[in-house]
């Protein structure tokens, strides 16, 4: 029987102008790649699967758009989600925006927040200049005085506290289990910025914190060449935060996300070498006469309980103040002068110059002048300690 005009058997093949955009045919093959694909698209084709998962609001199993959702981005939420045993997590393209889409998520104006008083100074900044005007109410309490948030939780309701797990940049550490029974006895979600250190180290969640949230960019990724940020937490609390991140437009690139989850494979041989150099460092730094003070983890006090290492974040404080600590940093060969932390590469750099410029912030942590913050990476310890003994002496 001859071919009817129009059938499928007389279809014209599309044109090389069209089979060049064309969507590329699924693989036949079963094999199952060792690394997590990336999956660089921003759209996805629409099929049964994805409109019944609609028909739920379901946008996460399911995908439309990269910025709802995207399968490299997801493999990596569900995996630091079980790494911080959360039940669900959201990823951003930065710390700050985690920070954010979770204040904006779970705060309303008219609330009450409660933030530690030491905090990172962009953080600071955040509160002050874009949550505040929002008809929230910052007030500031003592983290390291567990009877200071009591005070605060019994003066109100609160819609949520903030703090962080060791301090930008003083490393101090509250009493978290402490902190988290106060919230836990008055009803509030209690948030916890774990940029410092890292799961290997803490795990806030199983402490009796509500939230963690932290900048993907530094130990987790490891070698300072991408930008991210997380959120994890109880699922129902999570699903505000992906809305909230979904309309505040911060959302994880696919080749971010790869980046990251390249970067956590090593994460234990990272953590490793920097508590060695860490310790190594905080132990030569603490009784060197041009070292008015270290600020490190297990230095002078034991580590708390909770505390399962020491990471790799220090302060030191130099006799000369911020004149003497500009020259220092000028003077150093080997440790980079930069701002972030958690690299593979030593890093440091001036408080008052970087994260805590306000004179505000400064006072309210009580940063003293000659302050150095230094993010100790994976580098020979011996190699370390005399680059900062030449910088001391290049300094004095």
């Amino acid at each position: 029987m001859p071919a009817q005009p129009g059938s499928p058997m007389q279809r014209k093949p599309p044109s090389p102008r069209t089979r060049v955009i064309a969507a590329d045919a699924p693989s036949p093959a079963g094999q199952v790649p060792i690394v997590t694909p990336t999956v660089q698209s921003t759209t996805f084709r629409i099929d049964g699967a994805l409109n019944d998962a609609m028909d739920r609001g379901d946008y996460r199993s399911q995908f439309l758009y990269t910025r709802m959702g995207n399968p490299t981005v997801r493999a990596l939420e569900e995996r630091l989600a079980e790494l911080h045993h959360a039940e669900d997590a959201v990823c951003t393209a930065s710390g700050m925006g985690a920070l954010s889409a979770l204040l904006f998520a779970h705060t309303h104006p008219g609330d009450r927040v409660l933030v530690a008083s030491a905090l990172y100074g962009v953080t600071d900044s955040l509160l002050d200049r874009y949550l505040a005007p929002a008809g929230r109410t910052i007030e500031r309490f003592d983290a390291l005085q567990p009877d200071s948030l009591r005070h605060a939780l019994d003066h109100g309701p609160a819609a949520l506290v903030l703090v962080e797990t060791l301090t930008n940049p003083l490393v101090d550490a509250p009493d978290l289990p402490a902190l988290a029974t106060l919230c836990q006895q008055h009803d509030t979600p209690l948030a916890v910025d774990y940029t410092f250190p890292n799961p290997l180290v803490c795990t806030p969640i199983p402490l009796g914190a509500t939230f963690v949230v932290e900048s993907l960019s530094k130990s987790i990724a490891g070698h300072s060449d991408v930008h991210g940020g997380l959120v994890c937490g109880p699922r129902d609390a999570i699903h505000p935060v992906w809305e909230a991140m979904l309309h505040l437009g911060p959302c994880l690139d696919p080749h971010a996300a790869t980046l990251v989850r390249r970067g956590l494979k090593t994460l234990a041989l990272r953590t490793d070498a920097m508590q060695v150099g860490l310790g190594r460092i905080a132990e030569h730094l603490a009784t060197h006469p041009d070292v008015a003070r270290i600020h490190a983890p297990g230095h002078p006090h034991p580590l708390p309980s909770w505390l399962q290492g020491r990471g790799g974040m220090m302060s030191l404080v130099l006799r000369g103040g911020d004149p003497r600590a500009l020259r220092f940093l000028d003077a150093l060969r080997i440790i980079e002068p930069a701002t972030s932390l958690g690299g593979v590469e030593s890093l440091a750099c001036l408080p008052f110059n970087t994260s805590h410029r306000l004179p505000a912030s400064r006072e309210r942590i009580g940063l003293q002048p000659g302050t150095v913050r230094l993010s100790v990476g994976c580098e020979d310890p011996d190699d370390l300690l005399a680059d900062l003994d030449h910088a001391l002496s290049a300094s004095a």
